[in-house]
């Protein structure tokens, strides 16, 4: 995942992580989020939370490698390969479930700011 720069925009706003998971979110996250004011900072960090799949790419790969392996005979191998396709698909679902969190705060904090515009 490369940069976002929704910090650049609202210094205000937390930093979600970087890598394969994004932080837990915590109470002072929510208020930080609830005070922002700027709905292009907040349009880029939702793009942001919902970016999180960094391990996917595990899954994908353990699959293939598994099967393919397997089709050459090579069991064993197999079976680690798709043991890490697991393992990577639990990591993905870590991701996900942390960045909800994220966007749940970021969504709400949008639908307030458009209710104030009206």
């Amino acid at each position: 995942m490369g940069p976002s720069r929704y910090r650049a925009l609202e210094a205000a706003l937390p930093w979600i992580g970087e890598g394969m998971l994004p932080r837990r979110v915590t109470v002072d996250d929510a208020r930080a989020v609830s005070r922002a004011e700027d709905p292009v900072a907040l349009g880029l960090m939702l793009a942001y939370a919902r970016s999180y799949a960094g391990a996917l790419g595990g899954v994908v790969m353990g699959v293939a490698s598994g099967g393919v392996l397997a089709l050459a005979g090579r069991r064993r191998a197999a079976a680690w390969a798709l043991g890490g396709a697991g393992l990577a698909a639990l990591a993905v679902i870590e991701a996900r479930r942390r960045a909800r969190r994220w966007e749940a705060l970021i969504e709400a904090r949008l639908a307030l700011l458009a209710g104030e515009a009206r």
